[in-house]
């Protein structure tokens, strides 16, 4: 092919074109949703964590129970000096004729005696459902109605499986005395008890709300609530005082003065729930529960687990930990520890917090989350580097060698942005290489020799060029295109020096290379060729160009332009740099080689100068120089 190709473009339009790309780039989207890609996963994996916690069942009972273990180990208290409990259990009954319905008479003992030691209120958490004796009953209520002190009982909200018949009683048996219901929440996947409900849909307060009231606290909540469980003085030794029933007329009236009684059962399996108190299968009995509640609402104490909110503040920064450390880069190794190493230390930060009386800091949700930022932006930045790799790999697989290969790879960050190379301004060196009177050759050969005789000549002219660094951009015809200092800009001069006289050698090389080449076409039966190379050193603007489609890594600029216009202009110039070879090169090419040269680093070859020239499409003269290999010296003539 004789004369330049139509691209690289003229020298005005290209350098016009090369200031609007450097300048006013397009908006790039794949950019912008990069940007604020982390933003989005760190979003998403504690949305994901949160709502996976609260929905998936597993993932909920894990986090209910791990915090329940912690309660369970909470710091030691002492026993709540405002409450006691009055229990009938096992010894209680003994002496009994029957252990349900509880003993009226004795109940109504018990209210007197509670009554007259000056306890605050009494509530009794034992359900009046169906009758005993007469007169008994009859007793008990008495007592209960003219107490001195307020005597609560608990009622049943219309979910409690009564008979028609028992609420009837008990309705009567309670008319015109305080009532609370004493119905529990329960846990739908562990049937644990962590919630209170403090009304019944009908507007009934509960047993602790009642008496609550009674004892001067004014206020409680509205809705349901977590409970704070009450502690221990110690391993064996219960939150509140609890007296058997028995026992109670012998007691000294000072240890039930001025507080809340709750008179209840605690017999082996009835009335007994699961708890964050239960240990190793043990349960809790209803009226204990009752007490703790009623703690709460005596000492104005709320749950002591982080609400939603700071769960949610504390899972959106563990999900963007992990994001920053999948964007960090670590090794697998380092990040596999860290994964592991984070989440632990969380919840060893989490234990002294709660031991030393912080909040309950809920970790599932955000575990969840830091493991859901740090996959999910791991993931996405491999497929990103995949992406790259093989936007990479179809612009510039088989035309580089491999040291290249791998820096292009490596500095990637520098010139990638959206699965393309950004457009950028730098220094290089373009090789501009034709075949002389290629098209002559071409009406002298048939399809087939032509397309088997060319593709040698590419081969050998490609595996040349990735040898000395360079990049092969495109093959126009007969023609190549390639450039040294791309797409990895360089930074210094020196850099910039030795890439234009990689690519002096390459066209020496070149040049050599087609001594054998010639001597085996002519064996063959096909023309043999010289080549004219055109080889020039400035800025340029360099980037991908094209659509979805189809794109390719292209030089903009005045420098590729005077490359092709260098070799073009070989035709003008009688000397050779070799027997097959025309190397004209740019003068800050050669002044590159020369510098090369004084540092006992140069390429092997002197340089003839041809003068102020002025190139095609060119307002200015350039000034040029014939090159000539002094490995092929004889062969050279003017």
């Amino acid at each position: 092919m004789d004369g330049p190709p139509a691209n690289p473009r003229e020298g005005p339009e290209a350098s016009a074109v090369a200031k609007s790309a450097v300048r006013d780039p397009l908006p790039d989207r794949r950019g912008w949703s990069r940007r604020w890609l982390p933003v989005a996963v760190m979003l998403a994996g504690a949305v994901l964590a949160l709502a996976a916690t609260r929905l998936v069942p597993p993932l909920r009972t894990a986090d209910e129970s791990l915090g329940d273990r912690l309660i369970a180990a909470a710091p030691a208290q002492p026993q709540h000096p405002a409450i006691a409990l009055v229990l009938f259990g096992e010894d209680s009954f003994a002496g009994l004729a029957c252990r349900s319905p509880v003993d009226r008479g004795m109940l109504a003992d018990i209210v007197g005696v509670l009554a007259a030691a000056g306890v605050r209120a009494i509530g009794i958490d034992v359900l009046f459902d169906q009758p005993s004796l007469p007169a008994l009953d009859e007793r008990l209520r008495r007592a209960m109605l003219g107490a001195p002190v307020p005597v609560v009982a608990i009622t049943a909200l219309e979910q409690t499986p009564l008979t028609e018949r028992q609420r009837r009683f008990l309705d009567g048996f309670t008319d015109g005395m305080p009532r609370g219901h004493a119905n529990l929440a329960k846990d739908r996947l562990d049937a644990a008890v962590r919630w209170h409900v403090p009304f019944g849909g009908d507007g009934t307060p509960s047993l602790p709300v009642q008496l609550a009231r009674l004892g001067g606290v004014s206020v409680v909540p509205g809705e349901p609530f977590r409970i704070d469980w009450h502690g221990r003085p110690d391993g064996s030794t219960a939150p509140f005082p609890i007296y058997p029933a028995e026992t109670v007329a012998v007691l000294p009236k000072s240890w039930l003065a001025g507080r809340m009684v709750l008179v209840g059962t605690a017999l082996a399996g009835i009335d007994q729930h699961r708890t964050p108190l239960s240990s190793a299968g043990a349960s809790t009995p209803g009226v204990e529960i009752e007490a703790h509640v009623l703690a709460q609402l005596l000492d104005g104490r709320s749950s002591p687990r982080l609400p939603f909110a700071g769960e949610a503040a504390l899972a959106l920064l563990m999900a963007a930990a992990g994001v920053a450390v999948a964007l960090a880069g670590l090794p697998l190794w380092l990040m596999a520890a860290a994964g592991l190493l984070v989440p632990a230390a969380a919840w060893t930060g989490a234990t002294a917090l709660f031991a030393a009386g912080g909040p309950l800091v809920p970790l599932v949700a955000p575990s969840l989350a830091w493991g859901a930022g740090l996959a999910a932006m791991t993931v996405q930045m491999s497929l990103r580097e995949r992406a790259d790799r093989r936007v990479m790999m179809q612009l510039f697989a088989n035309h580089v060698s491999q040291p290249v290969a791998e820096e292009i790879w490596r500095e990637r960050a520098t010139f990638m942005a959206g699965n393309r190379p950004r457009p950028q301004q730098l220094t290089a060196t373009v090789l501009f290489s034709d075949i002389e009177g290629f098209t002559t050759i071409c009406e002298a050969l048939e399809p087939e020799p032509l397309i088997r005789w060319l593709e040698g000549y590419l081969d050998a002219m490609v595996h040349i060029v990735t040898a000395n660094d360079g990049v092969v951009l495109r093959f126009v015809g007969d023609a190549i295109l390639a450039v040294f200092g791309a797409p990895v800009a360089r930074s210094a001069q020196d850099e910039i020096d030795a890439d234009a006289r990689r690519a002096v050698q390459c066209a020496l090389q070149m040049g050599r290379e087609l001594v054998a080449l010639n001597r085996r076409w002519q064996a063959e039966g096909l023309p043999p060729v010289g080549i004219r190379v055109g080889v020039h050193t400035g800025p340029l603007v360099a980037g991908s160009l094209g659509g979805l489609r189809h794109s390719e890594y292209s030089l903009l600029g005045d420098t590729a332009n005077t490359a092709a216009r260098l070799e073009a202009y070989g035709k003008m110039v009688d000397a050779r740099t070799s027997r097959h070879c025309r190397v004209i090169v740019g003068d800050p090419t050669w002044q590159a080689v020369r510098q090369g040269e004084q540092q006992a680093a140069g390429v092997r070859c002197t340089a003839l100068p041809v003068g102020e020239v002025a190139l095609k499409g060119k307002v200015k003269a350039v000034r040029i120089w014939l090159l000539i290999d002094d490995e092929d010296a004889d062969s050279c003539r003017r």
